[in-house]
């Protein structure tokens, strides 16, 4: 892959990623010369003092790019954090190496993802998560002659107790419905009718859209715990997964992720 050039005659600052098993990550930064001795990764929308991480570089060699690792240990908040050179250059996105991404199964403590990506406009993010606890959505299947759909699940840093629950939420609105949680330890299940959330919007204007959002209380007086789909290398799944839709009540429903990878139910007034 080349390295455009700027108007100055420079390499524009680019880097490889390099994701480690640990939850590291190696930054290999070509045309780092110019631009001075630090990696800057920066939150978006953050002010404060740590929305800010500096990685120092290692001199690049003959034909060598500088490198820097982000650590497993350093705790970033969840977000989108932008690459920087020393000098408020936006790093471009080089090769993507991720594999160690996929099916990730952390042992213990907060779940901590971050996922290296390009941006719209052609930089270099990462997306990070940082969750404790967290539920993992799995398998998604459908019965289309129920009106509803199944899901299951893995729970890090809670387990099951009694009284499980799945909470679907109403977005901007005060409603919610519940379902049993089947399972137990880490493992849940549920299966969730759309009917009840297509009602109560009968005269809803054609193409109307409502989102539901999916919570698991592991237990009676546990706090809810958002449910999403984050230890892989997708770090934007709302364009890029599809699943059926059903037609219930006069509306389209089906699941979704969002931008952030939470998993929804929308409801879709028809035409």
């Amino acid at each position: 892959m080349s390295t455009p050039m700027t108007a100055e005659g420079h390499l524009e600052p680019r880097a490889d990623c390099l994701a480690a098993s640990d939850g590291g990550i190696t930054f290999d930064v070509f045309g780092s010369a110019a631009f001075g001795a630090v990696l800057v990764l920066r939150r978006r929308g953050g002010k404060g003092p740590a929305d800010e991480l500096r990685l120092p570089l290692t001199p690049p060699g003959d034909g060598t790019p500088a490198r820097t690792t982000l650590p497993a240990t350093a705790e970033l908040a969840e977000g989108r954090w932008d690459a920087y050179t020393e000098t408020g250059e936006a790093v471009q996105p080089g090769i993507r190496d991720l594999r160690v991404l996929v099916d990730q199964a952390p042992a213990s403590g907060p779940v901590a993802v971050r996922v290296p990506y390009p941006t719209a406009d052609g930089r270099l993010a990462l997306r990070c998560w940082r969750r404790a606890p967290h539920a993992e959505a799995g398998e998604l299947a459908f019965a289309p002659e129920q009106g509803a759909m199944s899901v299951t699940g893995v729970l890090f840093g809670a387990e099951l107790g009694d009284g499980p629950v799945v909470q679907a939420r109403l977005r901007a609105g005060e409603r919610m419905h519940e379902v049993p949680v089947t399972g137990e330890g880490r493992s849940f299940g549920f299966t969730l009718p759309y009917g009840p959330l297509a009602e109560g919007a009968e005269n809803a204007v054609a193409g109307k859209e409502r989102l539901w959002e999916l919570w698991l209380r592991p237990a009676a007086k546990a706090a809810p715990v958002r449910i999403s789909r984050i230890l892989d290398d997708v770090w934007d799944k709302k364009s890029i997964f599809a699943y059926p839709k059903q037609r219930i009540a006069g509306h389209i429903v089906a699941p979704c992720y969002t931008g952030d990878n939470d998993l929804c139910v929308r409801v879709t007034a028809a035409g």
